[in-house]
Formats: structure tokens, C-alpha cells, sequence
């Protein structure tokens, strides 16, 4: 009985309709891994990249209003980044470097209208309640889907020139 079942099963020919829907089936998950897998790697190396921008941008960002203090004198420089128009104490501004170095009210869209959107601004802080030493913070922004990253630098700015 076990002989005659054999040699009725090795007799068989072509591939029957479980196997082919198991074959289909385990095919199907496969290209859903793949599809999935280089879905995340594409997301995270947008993530890393807009994170490097965001810190170089960030640091760009501080040295450029290093740089406006040192073209001026200390009190030009509180009252540029103070006046009515444009307080940085109580708002968020911007350096802009695209003709002579100037600072700006409100943020600053890099790469406006594409996926690699980055918003720069900067505040500053009175650490002294004398304006001898000024904290600026900037902060550098972007959006990956529904997520909002960020990047901030810190540094501590003073009247050096009369220390």
C-alpha cells in the first residue's frame, strides 16, 4: 500500500495550486520587506542630512553675528540688534549676508518650497541686565513628514574690545 502511494505521488506532474499560491504568498512578503526597507533607509538618510545642514547652518549662523559685532562698535551693534524695527531680544531675526552683512527680522527659509526646507533665526539674550554680555541662541528647523527637528547653538558674546 506505501509502495503503490509512492510511485502514485512520483507519477505526479507539474506544481500544484498550494504551492503555487505559497510560492506567490512568501514572494510578496519579500518585495514588501525590500520596498519597506529602502523606504526607511531613504527617510533616514534624509533625516541625517538635513541634520548636518541644520548644525553647519546653525554654526554659519553664530560666527555670522560674531562677525556683525566685529565690524561695529559694541554700542552700534546692541543698538542695531535693538531698534524698534529690528528687536532680537524680543523677536526672532536673522543674518543676511547676500549684499553687505545686515540683520533682519523673523526667520529665514532656506530651500523654501522643497522637502529639504530649513528655517534659520536667532535670538539674543541680556545675561547682565547691562548689555555688556549678550547670549546668542539660534535655532535651526525642518520638518521630515508630521516630525519637526531642530538644531541649536549657543555662544556668549561681550564689549571685548574694551576688556
Amino acid at each position: 500500500m506505501l509502495v503503490k502511494l509512492l510511485r502514485k505521488l512520483s507519477n505526479e506532474r507539474g506544481i500544484g495550486l498550494i504551492e503555487t499560491l505559497l510560492a506567490l504568498g512568501i514572494s510578496i512578503i519579500i518585495v514588501t520587506s525590500m520596498v519597506s526597507l529602502a523606504i526607511f533607509t531613504l527617510r533616514a538618510s534624509l533625516e541625517n542630512k538635513l541634520l548636518l545642514s541644520g548644525t553647519q547652518i546653525s554654526n554659519q549662523e553664530i560666527e555670522l553675528v560674531r562677525a556683525y559685532r566685529d565690524s561695529r562698535a559694541w554700542a552700534t551693534f546692541v543698538a542695531d540688534v535693538s531698534s524698534p524695527g529690528i528687536d532680537c531680544f524680543d523677536s526672532d531675526c536673522h543674518m543676511d549676508n547676500s549684499a553687505a552683512l545686515s540683520v533682519e527680522s523673523g526667520a529665514f527659509i532656506i530651500n523654501e518650497g522643497s522637502n529639504e526646507e530649513i528655517t534659520k533665526s536667532f535670538r539674543l539674550t541680556d545675561i547682565n541686565d547691562d548689555m555688556s554680555l549678550v547670549r546668542v541662541t539660534v535655532t535651526v528647523s525642518w520638518t521630515i513628514g508630521s516630525n519637526t527637528k531642530y538644531a541649536h547653538s549657543y555662544t556668549e558674546l561681550s564689549d571685548w574690545r574694551s576688556l
